[in-house]
């Protein structure tokens, strides 16, 4: 089956700090569990808290001149289409370049990328559009329309499950606290990255997730790839 790439991000992983996982380090995109270098601060013209800015800055080690600069280049990059709202960048090279222009010194981070099934492509696509006119658009939606076949040379780790936002967030599977539930209930095996290993039976668990009953958001729930995009600086755990 083919897959279809979703969007590329740059992540700084941390460890969970609640239930079950608590202390894991997860291989997931969502920023409900990790860090990300490129999120709604860098776009000038997002509202962001400002105590949320500052825990932002004292993360990454920021200055009020490097915000300023990331968001000047950002701002032109968003309107080219090689970034997306709200954390995804639409091809490897336009996050290579941030990430040396920014973060050169950085070695704690992971480059991943997201891809969906064929089979879930069109689904995905009409489910991730803007809700009206008025709407922006989400980088998930803008990289799935165009139906790009995976080909980021990556290393896979795993599958994940998102549950997408209509703002472009979107939650893990382990947002919830429910893998051994779910490894109870399907047979799952979840590897040392934190991710799904190779499983068949994903028609009844999507159907699972999708059922709101069962504890998880009410948003819809997909299943994707999730390729880890090797740099020779970056830092990799196997931790779970």
């Amino acid at each position: 089956m083919n897959y279809y790439t979703g969007a590329y991000y740059f992540i700084k992983l941390k460890p969970v700090d609640y239930g079950t996982i608590k202390g894991s380090k997860i291989f997931t995109c969502s920023r409900c569990i990790n860090d990300s270098y490129f999120d709604d601060w860098a776009i000038s013209w997002a509202t962001t808290d400002k105590k949320e800015l500052d825990e932002t800055k004292a993360i990454f080690s920021l200055t009020d001149k490097k915000v300023e600069e990331i968001q000047t280049w950002a701002d032109k990059k968003l309107d080219e289409k090689k970034l997306g709202w709200i954390n995804t960048f639409s091809d490897l090279k336009t996050l290579t370049e941030y990430k040396e222009k920014f973060f050169p010194n950085e070695l704690n981070f992971q480059i991943l990328s997201i891809s969906f099934p064929e089979s879930e492509l069109d689904e995905a696509i009409e489910l991730t559009q803007p809700p009206d006119a008025q709407g922006g658009e989400m980088g998930i939606h803008t990289k799935l329309k165009n139906k790009e076949i995976e080909n980021s040379g990556g290393t896979f780790l795993g599958f994940d499950i998102i549950g997408i936002e209509v703002g472009g967030d979107f939650h893990s599977f382990h947002c919830h606290d429910l893998s051994t539930d779910l490894k109870e209930k399907f047979g799952l095996t979840i590897n040392e990255f934190g991710l799904i290993e190779n499983f068949e039976n994903w028609d009844e668990l999507m159907e699972f997730m999708n059922d709101e009953s069962n504890g998880f958001e009410p948003v819809p729930w997909f299943y994707v790839k999730v390729n880890q995009i090797k740099n020779k600086k970056s830092t990799v755990y196997n931790n779970i």
